[in-house]
């Protein structure tokens, strides 16, 4: 990781080695939970938010650890700012890698299934400007 800021909004969330306390989930975050859950059947209760500053922030292949999640549940991204892509690299076979543009706006949901099949990263992007990530997840309690 590179170059990126973090914060945490709702219950408390571990996230690459940090501890986030709980923080409540601001009005506007708590509508797109809402929506959220119109579109994939769950209410998100927490909210991580990562700041790509430029082209050069970046995030290393990895999977997310699914055990802290409801049952049933995944990741959900909402994308702001600059298109940037994100990669997926098969465990099965690390020659199997597609990558795919994240616009302004667009929402990616990765399932359980994705994180034990399949690693993830926000490669370099040498002209990319910056860009918010906005990942829901409900954490069980």
């Amino acid at each position: 990781m590179r170059a990126r800021k973090t914060a945490s909004f709702g219950v408390p969330y571990d996230y690459s080695q940090i501890a986030y306390e709980a923080v409540p989930i601001p009005l506007e975050l708590e509508v797109l939970c809402g929506k959220l859950e119109a579109e994939l059947g769950f209410r998100p209760n927490n909210c991580l938010l990562n700041l790509y500053a430029n082209g050069a922030s970046s995030m290393r292949f990895h999977s997310d650890d699914s055990t802290a999640l409801a049952p049933g549940t995944g990741v959900a991204i909402v994308s702001v700012g600059a298109t940037r892509s994100i990669a997926y690299r098969s465990k099965a076979d690390s020659s199997l890698r597609f990558d795919y543009p994240l616009p302004h706006g667009s929402l990616l949901y990765m399932s359980d299934a994705v994180q034990q099949d399949w690693l993830h990263a926000i490669p370099k992007a040498e002209s990319a400007g910056e860009r918010i990530s906005l990942t829901f997840r409900a954490i069980r309690k």
